[in-house]
């Protein structure tokens, strides 16, 4: 829901995909719930956490599955990864922020909360426009999803997503965001 409201969910739906199903830890907004209504939408909506066995067994396998600005939200990416293969059958559209590569050291991740606050604001400085929770502001651990937890690296990207059972077939963006077309491997 986080400032998309279903719209992604709405377009593959006016583009003729059939058993859509947006997922979403929040409720859904209003502004979902009336562009539902004013399309009479079959979208489905799963409200829960892809890391519970329970919700992936509800959200159930799709042909399709896209999945955008949450893997650095995360504190385990790599669990959110063998959920999303789960129920992943065709393709995996994986948007996530990145960090540049470290020079000399492939599949480099950073771990936002061990970092000291200045260090966490000179990470967020590279992202002016954007609210990184957690990174310009102190970490709390009660901030869950909200907060950034990773950053991540391309390398260490494609070897999570290997691990994961994907095998990556295109990769766009710069060095602080990837987007991801991937297949179960």
């Amino acid at each position: 829901m986080w400032q998309v409201d279903g719209a992604i969910a709405f377009l593959a739906e006016q583009c003729g995909a059939r058993a859509i199903t947006a997922v979403d830890l929040m409720a859904p907004t209003g502004a979902y719930a009336a562009e539902h209504a004013r399309r009479s939408s079959g979208v489905r909506f799963v409200e829960g956490d892809v890391h519970d066995p329970a919700v992936v067994a509800e959200i159930g396998p799709h042909d399709v599955v896209w999945c955008s600005g949450v893997l650095y939200h995360s504190p385990n990416p790599l669990l959110t990864l063998q959920r999303l293969r789960s129920i992943t059958t065709e393709t995996l559209i994986l948007a996530t922020e990145t960090i540049p590569e470290v020079p000399g050291l492939a599949g480099a991740c950073v771990f936002w909360p061990g970092l000291a606050q200045r260090d966490r604001r000179l990470h967020a400085r590279a992202r002016p426009s954007v609210k990184a929770v957690g990174l310009d502001s102190a970490f709390e651990p009660w901030q869950s999803y909200e907060a950034w937890w990773w950053g991540i690296s391309r390398t260490a990207l494609r070897g999570m997503l290997l691990a994961s059972g994907f095998e990556v077939r295109e990769e766009y963006g710069g060095p602080l965001h990837a987007t991801v077309i991937a297949v179960p491997s």
